[in-house]
């Protein structure tokens, strides 16, 4: 993946994270986890946990910056793959789909600024 980030990230951008599993033979994804996260403290404070476990080891295949303010210029992670060591026990084999909003202000109100929206989907296998 490359990117070229065009803003500055400041103080106060945010992450709704939405990580859905769709059953065998289902049609429709359910929601497993769902959460807001403030990226910027994320990355600064969280100690342990699964995205902050997610999040340090994209960074040995990235440039991504490790705190905020987030300058403009082009960033990339290659070649990243989850290993089963970073696996959730919940996380059993199946399709997920993750939704991922990057916004500032409040989540799905009129003072939300939705910056980037990006569907993911995987496959787990034994």
């Amino acid at each position: 993946m490359d990117m070229e980030l065009l803003k500055p990230i400041t103080r106060g951008f945010k992450v709704h994270i939405d990580y859905q599993l769709r059953m065998a033979n289902a049609k429709n994804y359910q929601s497993i986890f769902s959460r807001h996260v403030d990226v910027c403290a994320m990355v600064g404070t969280v100690k342990d946990g699964l995205l902050k476990s997610w999040f340090k080891s994209m960074t040995k295949y990235s440039n991504f910056m490790l705190n905020c303010p987030v300058e403009v210029g082009h960033y990339y992670m290659h070649n990243w793959k989850m290993g089963s060591s970073m696996t959730h026990q919940f996380l059993h084999p199946g399709e997920y789909r993750s939704r991922v909003n990057f916004f500032y202000g409040k989540y799905q109100t009129k003072t939300e600024d939705r910056v980037l929206s990006i569907i993911l989907k995987s496959v787990i296998h034994n």
